[in-house]
């Protein structure tokens, strides 16, 4: 049921390092960028880091201040060595904060502060074919080292026993996300700790906790919002947000819906630069991301979802010195056709602030 989910998102660090103790490579992930098939394919487990924390003065020292608090997150659980159980670190250039984030691990790995190896997936997202070369050379570059990493080599046949478990977890997700949208059957909470479990352990036990994940209908009705802007750290702002009488139906950040819009291959092509290929177009096809679209791309996909969902109100949360998000803002309100509100800076995880905006758009729906 959802409290196992919910156990299940708590544990997710611990239950990667107990894998990684019983000899399975685990190969950590910041940001969406990165093939998990290709993970599972080298006979590793993906754990895409959804870390909830706080962070250190010395991880403040190094990153400097004028960085999003995520990576100062992720650097500080690296720096403490929880994480030393990972094969290796995998991150992605989908923001600033994510290459800054890079490379001070390297520097710190070359230095032997870190033992974790670091590797950048380096994903641009223009859709054209010199973009794709790019990409494909890319993913390329992150086969051999997969493949370094874990001592496994990637065949045909791990790659079609990946994709298959990959889009068994694909199609529960998008049932529970189908039973989310208005009237909502499943919270937000519920969906971002499905998407979470989906990234962070394997795939065979994914499927069997997301199963067991039953939607139960809510008999009051509630403001249901559309969520924009920085992606979430933990679980807290989408539980202050649902303790509020409202319930988030949808959102744009890329822990959520976007996830399903990355499609995954539809069979596993015989030569390498072929699959190479299909997986860089999935996510190159993939629903826009702040940092690496254009505003026009970004507030159709805002539009588009909250019709989707049924939402009745749009909801940006944006962290400080995380800009990206900001520039889209007066697009996404005029596609939006709903009542919008953004929170900002200091008050973007804060309570109080966040209930003042819910119920703006409660008045205002």
């Amino acid at each position: 049921m959802t409290d196992d989910l919910a156990r299940a998102y708590a544990g997710l660090c611990s239950a990667a390092e107990a894998a990684a103790a019983a000899g399975r490579p685990v190969i950590g992930i910041v940001g969406r960028d990165v093939p998990a098939m290709l993970i599972t394919a080298a006979g590793a487990q993906p754990f895409r880091l959804s870390l909830a924390g706080e962070e250190s003065d010395e991880a403040w020292a190094i990153l400097g201040r004028a960085v999003d608090r995520a990576a100062a997150v992720v650097l500080t659980a690296v720096l403490s060595g929880s994480l030393d159980f990972l094969r290796a670190l995998l991150l992605t250039h989908d923001s600033e904060a994510s290459v800054r984030l890079f490379y001070t691990l390297q520097e710190l790995h070359r230095r032997g502060r870190i033992r974790i190896p670091v590797h950048l997936v380096d994903q641009v997202h223009l859709d054209r074919p010199s973009t794709l070369r790019y990409n494909v050379t890319q993913l390329s570059a992150l086969w051999d080292r997969l493949e370094e990493w874990t001592g496994a080599g990637i065949t045909t046949g791990s790659l079609e026993a990946s994709l298959a478990e990959h889009a068994r977890v694909r199609r529960v997700l998008a049932g529970l996300r189908a039973a989310r949208r208005a009237p909502a059957a499943v919270s937000g909470v519920t969906m971002l700790h499905s998407y979470a479990v989906a990234a962070g352990q394997a795939p065979a036990e994914t499927v069997a906790l997301l199963t067991a994940a039953r939607p139960t209908a809510s008999p009051e009705r509630r403001l249901e919002l559309f969520v924009t802007g920085s992606a979430p750290i933990g679980d807290s702002v989408y539980r202050i947000l649902e303790g509020t009488g409202a319930v988030v139906v949808g959102e744009d950040h890329d822990w959520g819906d976007p996830i399903l819009s990355d499609l995954l291959p539809e069979r596993i092509r015989p030569d390498r630069d072929g699959v190479l290929e299909d997986l860089a177009l999935s996510r190159l096809r993939g629903a826009p991301a702040s940092a690496s679209s254009s505003m026009a791309a970004r507030a159709q996909a805002t539009g588009e979802g909250i019709r989707a969902s049924g939402a009745r109100a749009l909801l940006s949360i944006v962290r400080s010195h995380d800009e990206a998000p900001l520039w889209d803002w007066r697009h996404q309100k005029a596609h939006a056709g709903v009542p919008a509100v953004q929170v900002r800076g200091a008050e973007a995880g804060d309570p109080a602030a966040l209930a003042a905006a819910v119920e703006s758009l409660r008045a205002a729906s």
